[in-house]
Formats: structure tokens, C-alpha cells, sequence
């Protein structure tokens, strides 16, 4: 269990503590609308779903893996991965109003995997909100 003292010793040698227990787990919440919206995705492109998907979330990192149906492969049919990529992104904050950045994707055709990693961008805190809001121009002031 982490005490006032243990944070205390952390924060001097550099090292920050957060709980992120809440944070991680809206995170893998993320992660699996992102893998459904990802087989919907497959789904509305070609025609049929995939093998399988799967999230695995690491902090603010999110993996989507995709288990292409063996039949595509075997026609020689590559999924478009960055423009699924971008629309599994858009499904995502059209459902859970959290955005995803796109980053890297990988396709080995020959086990029939396609993975696609993101980054979940983290909102402003309202603190921080609030003083954006004030440095605005007020209207009819003068």
C-alpha cells in the first residue's frame, strides 16, 4: 500500500506516483469499444467479420489486434489498415465521446494479423477549462 511517506520518497528521487487504477480502467473500457467498432468496421468494408479482435491497453496506450478471416488472405486482399484505423478512431469518439490518436499499424499476412495502436488523448481538467474560458473576450463589455 502506498503511504504519505512512500509518495514522499518517490517524489524526491523524480519518480511521480499516480493512481491510475480508475484511469486504466476507462482506458480498457476504450479498448473494447474500439475492438468491436474495429469488427463492425471489417463487418461494413468486406462483407464478413473478422476472426477475431482484441484490446490490450498499457496507460494511454490501446493495441487492436485483428484476426483476418482466412479467406481474404487467400485471395491476396489486404486490409486498408490506416483508413480503418482513422474510422475506428472517429467510432470511438462518436461513442464514447474519448479521442484516439492513430499511430502505428502492422499487417503480417502470412498468420493473417493485423494490429493498429493508438494513444488516448487525455481531456483538459476542468480547472484548466475554466481558465481558458476566462481568458476569452467578454461581449457588450464596454
Amino acid at each position: 500500500m502506498l503511504t504519505e511517506r512512500s509518495a514522499n520518497v518517490a517524489a524526491k528521487k523524480g519518480r511521480t506516483v499516480r493512481h491510475l487504477t480508475a484511469h486504466a480502467a476507462e482506458t480498457e473500457r476504450i479498448g473494447a469499444v474500439a475492438a468491436q467498432a474495429l469488427a463492425d468496421i471489417h463487418v461494413a468494408i468486406y462483407g464478413q467479420a473478422p476472426q477475431a479482435t482484441r484490446a490490450w491497453t498499457d496507460g494511454d496506450a490501446i493495441l487492436l489486434v485483428l484476426r483476418l478471416p482466412a479467406e481474404p488472405a487467400a485471395h491476396g486482399i489486404e486490409p486498408a489498415l490506416s483508413a480503418m484505423q482513422r474510422m475506428v478512431s472517429a467510432a470511438v469518439y462518436r461513442r464514447t465521446g474519448e479521442t484516439l490518436r492513430t499511430a502505428g499499424t502492422n499487417l503480417d499476412p502470412q498468420r493473417g494479423l493485423a494490429v493498429l495502436a493508438f494513444e488516448r488523448v487525455r481531456a483538459r481538467s476542468a480547472p484548466e477549462e475554466a481558465r481558458a474560458d476566462s481568458r476569452r473576450p467578454v461581449r457588450g463589455a464596454g
